[in-house]
């Protein structure tokens, strides 16, 4: 790294006033691919799955830790085939989602096949190709049991359970009005304790259906590391109440699910705990409450979902400045008109996100005018309000941070937008990972029929 330059983190850095992902300029990314445009760094993705595995192997020695990170965080299937190479299993929740991961050839028997609403064919295929299933519901055995008869194979499943989450009674970052146990309890998924356990003892008693594990998930309500020992705690206390009715069964794996947060949080828009405090809490939690349940966690394979705290920091998204436009009364107000929106960057409408911007260009220059940057939709569209900028002019790059996670997977084409594409950059090399759509694309599905045309 050059003497003048100054590091943001480990794939972004500073130089000479400009922005730099790795090894290449991000204002001549977005001149060679055109913008706007998701960008994400190789190297800061495998780092981010090298430090989250040694921060759970590190606090659970009692058994093998294997890191299943949701793959709605981020569907590129290159970037799937690093995560691959790294070790890494996979969440997949729906059938686009076991496609996917099938596609990308993740080993069938690291995937977790868990969402609501499973229908018949999505069982099957997870069965025959030997993926486990994470049960949301009762109903959701007899196909499991079906699929197991109509393949041969052996179908080997979990139990999604929805904890207490006693004493969890803090707000909610989504809705500081609403505690995390009361958001939590809101949630749909999981089977409810007072069902668990007969679910659990039809599945121990079908031929063909290998109960081997249970599974919770609280989901990106804080970020505060005492939250995560809680959910861990009160998941302990679950299984310990499952497994007192169920004449010594024990799960070979507990897997805590996810929603831990960005390094950099912009769903608090500020630095959250590090990884490793969050890995010593769930972990410590578990234990603590095995132990209260009578259960010896030695042995029990640990297994986390890391999605956010995974892919967050490895992207930005690249976009350009199109228009200054500023006004007087009958309020003062000054916007930065972008060719993105706030529909490439939808955690800005469901999480409430602050993404950080910078002025590729003029990464370190000072900060000479406060305005709203805004997006190219007839919504809202307010993408960062009141941001302290330097001079800009049309033509100008800004870099949104944290668009590594959920940002392309849940890009809409409202106004006919065609959503971006991503690039890969690994060193000085950056490759399309995803081509941008066209216009052609976004009405590919579009059917007139032959009366109307």
């Amino acid at each position: 790294m050059p003497a003048t330059a100054t590091r943001i983190d480990d794939c972004l850095t500073i130089r000479d006033g400009r922005l730099w992902m790795e090894e290449c300029d991000a204002v001549e990314l977005a001149r060679r691919f055109g913008t706007p445009v998701y960008v994400v760094s190789e190297d800061q993705l495998r780092r981010n799955a090298r430090r989250i595995g040694a921060a759970f192997a590190a606090n659970w020695p009692e058994a093998e830790v294997a890191l299943l990170p949701s793959l709605k965080a981020n569907l590129s299937l290159a970037l799937r085939r690093i995560l691959n190479a790294e070790g890494l299993g996979c969440d997949t929740f729906g059938p686009g989602e076991l496609h996917a991961a099938l596609a990308s050839g993740i080993e069938p028997a690291r995937i977790s096949v868990n969402g609501s609403v499973k229908d018949a064919a999505l069982v099957i295929r997870a069965v025959e190709a030997g993926a486990r299933v994470t049960l949301d519901s009762a109903a959701e055995l007899d196909l499991v049991a079906s699929a197991a008869q109509a393949t041969g194979r052996t179908a080997r499943i979990r139990l999604r359970l929805r904890p207490d989450y006693d004493g969890l009674d803090m707000p909610s970052d989504f809705d500081p009005s609403v505690t995390v146990r009361a958001g939590a309890h809101r949630y749909k998924p999981g089977i409810p304790l007072e069902r668990a356990g007969d679910v659990a003892r039809r599945a121990l008693a079908t031929p063909g259906v290998e109960l081997v594990g249970l599974m919770a998930h609280l989901g990106r309500h804080r970020a505060d590391a005492e939250v995560w020992r809680g959910m861990a705690g009160s998941f302990a206390a679950a299984v310990g109440r499952l497994c007192a009715g169920l004449d010594g069964w024990r799960p070979s794996e507990l897997d805590v699910g996810g929603g831990y947060p960005a390094p950099r949080d912009p769903i608090r828009n500020e630095p959250a705990p590090p990884i490793e405090d969050i890995a010593a809490a769930l972990a410590s939690g578990l234990r603590h409450g095995l132990h209260a349940a009578g259960i010896d966690p030695a042995g029990i394979r640990l297994e986390a979902e890391p999605g956010r705290s995974l892919y967050a920091d490895t992207g930005i998204q690249l976009a350009t400045v199109r228009h200054l436009k500023e006004q007087t009364a009958p309020v003062p107000m000054r916007w930065v008109e972008t060719d993105t929106t706030e529909m490439f960057m939808a955690d800005l409408l469901i999480e409430h996100a602050h993404f950080q911007v910078i002025a590729a260009a003029r990464a370190d220059a000072p900060e000479a005018q406060t305005a709203d940057v805004v997006g190219m939709s007839c919504g809202f569209d307010l993408l960062v309000p009141d941001a302290r900028l330097p001079a800009l002019e049309p033509g100008d790059v800004l870099a949104f941070l944290d668009n590594g996670a959920y940002q392309d997977a849940c890009a809409s084409n409202f106004n006919g937008l065609p959503r971006p594409g991503t690039v890969l950059v690994s060193g000085s090399s950056a490759e399309w990972i995803k081509r941008p759509e066209t216009v052609e694309d976004v009405f590919a599905r579009d059917i007139v029929p032959e009366r109307l045309a």
